[in-house]
């Protein structure tokens, strides 16, 4: 009987454990290496969209997050004020392609997918700090001085990527130019119905807020700053609450639910955009690959996609350089794609002067529904590598 072959993970966070199930379903023996003690018991919240759903249903792991999360039902841009601007049909076309998108508290999310892998699958408390291809695999090295070897090395190991530094050298993150609060809190609103969604634009500053399921809510808020990086280093409810004073009602409603102990400041970061996800054995994946600003919500989603596609060309294709080639010439157009979309589509949600934003809000409310799907269905529609 042939022995399975032998993949490593590091980074067990969304795209990280995508991957080792993926892998493991498709006949691997995966281990994951997290540097946390635990997978991540806090945090906030994100959408998995339709694409990511869809991703994950072609290796049989929807179910549970979907279970885990609250489907979007409605989907709502409005003024700083909470007037409306125009909706996003994001459920109708969940429908036409046959799988929805789903709000989600991240720790329920890696828990959804952690429970999806084979006993001791998962070590924590262990970092890596590099690897060395050799002809037949890699060996990884990691921080207590263990070295571990298989045949495939998948570093999933985030923005700040150890696997990334090693393959490509330094390659510098760009600043966005704002700030990020989030938060999950216990929240209710007559505005807030079942799946909602929706983001309020002011000018140079946004707000999210997502119906997460359970009575929770998930907020996001975004604020130009000249030193975003050093402002992200302090952080006050009341700073937050002096960013919306006149912002919508649910607005200051969900800041004052929140306790200063669930909230989350961040500069919103990502890296101009390479061709080169893999060197020899080892392939990077999500952040660690193509990190984004989070203007399309795509960043999970894509991490989810790279950790199918790998798995997919990887079954395809018993070479495994040449495997790791095809997923690398697959997924570099998406991922990039989105990650220059992403930044554009920030540039305009930021925008700051009156015009700007006047005609960006007016674009946006004169734009037929036909439009807004067309624009957003190839996002949202999951290819798969055949």
């Amino acid at each position: 009987m042939t022995e399975p072959r032998k993949a490593i993970v590091v980074g067990a966070g969304i795209g990280g454990l995508t991957a080792a199930i993926a892998l493991q379903r498709a006949g691997w023996q995966v281990k994951v290496f997290e540097a946390a003690q635990t997978l991540r018991t806090g945090g906030t919240g994100l959408s998995v969209m339709a694409n990511a759903m869809a991703a994950l249903h072609s290796i049989d792991a929807h179910v549970p997050v979907e279970q885990a999360g609250q489907v979007i039902r409605q989907f709502f841009f409005k003024k700083h004020n909470g007037g409306p601007i125009t909706s996003m049909p994001i459920h109708e076309i969940g429908e036409q392609l046959g799988h929805p998108s789903v709000n989600i508290q991240r720790p329920l999310l890696l828990r959804a997918l952690a429970q999806q892998l084979t006993p001791d699958t998962l070590t924590t408390g262990l970092r890596c700090v590099g690897y060395a291809n050799h002809p037949d695999g890699v060996a990884v090295h990691f921080e207590d001085g263990s070295t571990h070897e298989a045949e495939l090395l998948v570093g999933a190991d985030g923005l700040n990527s150890v696997i990334r530094q090693q393959m490509l050298g330094e390659t510098p993150t760009r600043p966005s130019g704002y700030i990020a609060w989030l938060a999950v809190t216990p929240f209710s609103h007559p505005v807030m119905t079942e799946g909602y969604v929706a983001h309020y634009w002011g000018r140079g500053k946004r707000f999210g807020l997502c119906d997460v399921g359970d009575g929770q809510a998930y907020w996001w808020g975004t604020c130009n700053h000249e030193n975003a990086a050093d402002a992200a280093l302090n952080i006050s409810k009341q700073e937050v609450l002096d960013a919306y004073v006149g912002w919508a009602p649910e607005v200051i409603a969900a800041i004052e639910a929140t306790p200063e102990s669930a909230l989350l400041k961040m500069h919103a970061r990502d890296r101009q955009p390479v061709e080169q996800f893999c060197d020899g054995h080892v392939a990077l994946l999500g952040d660690a690959a193509h990190p984004m600003l989070p203007s399309l919500g795509q960043g999970a989603a894509q991490a989810i996609e790279d950790a199918v596609v790998l798995a997919e060309r990887l079954a395809q294709t018993p070479d495994l350089r040449t495997a790791l080639a095809d997923y690398q010439a697959h997924r570099h157009p998406r991922a990039n794609g989105i990650v220059n979309s992403a930044r554009f589509m920030s540039g305009i949600e930021q925008a700051e002067s009156t015009f700007a934003c006047w005609f960006r809000d007016w674009y946006m409310r004169l734009t037929p529904q036909s439009s807004l799907r067309k624009k957003n269905i190839d996002i949202l529609s999951f290819k798969p590598s055949a």
